[in-house]
C-alpha cells in the first residue's frame, strides 16, 4: 500500500520542489498530501515545534502561497517547523484552485476526529496526527480562504488565555468555534493553542498579503504562555458561533431575484456583504413559491432544529428574517452552500 501522504524532512529534501513555481509544486506532488518538518536550528536543545498547514481545501491558495515563499527561504527557527499541505487533488483539477473537495471525496478539513480510518483520506489524517504526537507542539495555525465578502479573521475552537494570545496575533476579529466538525485545529486544541485563520477571497492579493503577515507573525512569536492569573492579550472583537444554516438537500436553488421551472428556491445575490455586520429583521434573503414549505434548515449548537427562530416566509413568497442577524462565512455558490453551508450566525462574546 502506497503512503497517504508525502514525507519530508529538512530543507535538502524540498529544494529540487521548491525550484518550480507554486502550480509546478503541486503538479509534482502528484495529488497526494505532503507533510513536510524543518528541524530547529542546531543550537537548540530540545526543542519544541510550531505546525502550519494550508490548502485543506483545494480552492483556498493564499496560505498555501505564503507557506512555500517562507519554505523557499530556508530561514532556521529556534524550533521545529512542521508544515501540511492539504488537498492537492482538489486544488490541481479542472484548472487550479477550482474545487474545495471534489466528487469522490470527503471535505478534508472535517475528517479529523479521530474516528475509524475507513477511507484513504481518514487513513492520511490519522497518520498525520500520529506523527504530530511525537512533536512538542506549542501552537498550530490553519490558513484558509473565503468564498464571501469577509473580513480578515481568526476561528478558535479553544478559548483559552493561550488560544486569545493566539487568535490576537493573527488577526483582529475572533469568532468562537463550538460546532464539532472535526476540523484538524479542532483535534489539535487540546494539544496546544490552535486557530484557523481566514484570508478573504482567494482571487485577491491582498489575501494572500494578510496570510504572509500572519504567518511571519507566527514564526517570529516568542512563544504563547499567558502567566497564570493574568488574562493576556485578545482580539478586539470577539463573536460566537450560534447557528448553521443550509439548504435541504432536497429543494433546487440558485443565487438570483426570480425562481423557475427548475428551482424551488432563488437567494437573493449579495447577501455576503453583511457577513459580520448587521443583516436587518424584515430583510428578504430568498424567493419561493407561495405556499411553499420553509426551504433552509437552521440548526443550534446542539443540532435543534431552530428554523422557525429565524426565518419566515410571507404570503407573496418572501423568505424574510425574523430579527436582526450576523451572519458569518455567507457563500455566494451552489457548490460551496452544498458542500458545507449558506452561512452561519453568530453573536457577540465577552
Amino acid at each position: 500500500m502506497t503512503a497517504p501522504y508525502h514525507r519530508f524532512d529538512g530543507y535538502h529534501e524540498l529544494k529540487s520542489l521548491l525550484e518550480g513555481t507554486y502550480e509546478d509544486i503541486l503538479v509534482e506532488l502528484a495529488g497526494k498530501p505532503a507533510l513536510i518538518r524543518i528541524p530547529a536550528a542546531a543550537t537548540m536543545a530540545n526543542p519544541r515545534a510550531r505546525f502550519v498547514a494550508c490548502l485543506m481545501h483545494g480552492n483556498e491558495p493564499s496560505g498555501y502561497r505564503a507557506v512555500v515563499d517562507v519554505l523557499r527561504r530556508q530561514d532556521d527557527f529556534p524550533f521545529d517547523l512542521w508544515v501540511l499541505i492539504g488537498n492537492v487533488r482538489a486544488a490541481t483539477q479542472d484548472g487550479w484552485y477550482a474545487h474545495r473537495y471534489l466528487d469522490d471525496q470527503e471535505d478534508f478539513n472535517r475528517i479529523w476526529d479521530g474516528g475509524p480510518a475507513t477511507t484513504r483520506m481518514r487513513r492520511c489524517a490519522r497518520s498525520i496526527l500520529e506523527e504530530l504526537e511525537t512533536a512538542d507542539l506549542e501552537a498550530a495555525v490553519d490558513l484558509h480562504n473565503n468564498t464571501g465578502q469577509n473580513p480578515f479573521y481568526a476561528i478558535l475552537p479553544e478559548p483559552s488565555p493561550e488560544g486569545m494570545r493566539l487568535a490576537a496575533l493573527c488577526a483582529d476579529t475572533l469568532l468562537q468555534w463550538n460546532l464539532r466538525a472535526h476540523t484538524l485545529m479542532e483535534a489539535l486544541s487540546h494539544r496546544c493553542p490552535a486557530a484557523a485563520v481566514e484570508c478573504g477571497l482567494p482571487h485577491l492579493s491582498e489575501g494572500t498579503v494578510f496570510a504572509k503577515g500572519v504567518l511571519q507573525r507566527f514564526l517570529d512569536a516568542g512563544g504563547f504562555t499567558v502567566p497564570s492569573g493574568e488574562a493576556g492579550p485578545r482580539p478586539g472583537r470577539i463573536l460566537r458561533m450560534v447557528h448553521r444554516v443550509t439548504v435541504r438537500p432536497e429543494v433546487a436553488f440558485t443565487f438570483g431575484t426570480e425562481i423557475d421551472e427548475t428551482t424551488d428556491l432563488a437567494i437573493v445575490p449579495g447577501l455576503d456583504a453583511y457577513n459580520f455586520g448587521t443583516l436587518p429583521a424584515g430583510e428578504t434573503i430568498g424567493h419561493i413559491d407561495p405556499g411553499a414549505a420553509m426551504p433552509l434548515l437552521a440548526t443550534d449548537r446542539a443540532g435543534r432544529d431552530v428554523t422557525g427562530q429565524l426565518f419566515y416566509a410571507t404570503e407573496d413568497g418572501r423568505l424574510m428574517v425574523t430579527e436582526d442577524t450576523t451572519p458569518v462565512m455567507m457563500t455566494t455558490t451552489v457548490v460551496q452552500t452544498r458542500r458545507d453551508c449558506l452561512f452561519y450566525t453568530a453573536e457577540a462574546s465577552d
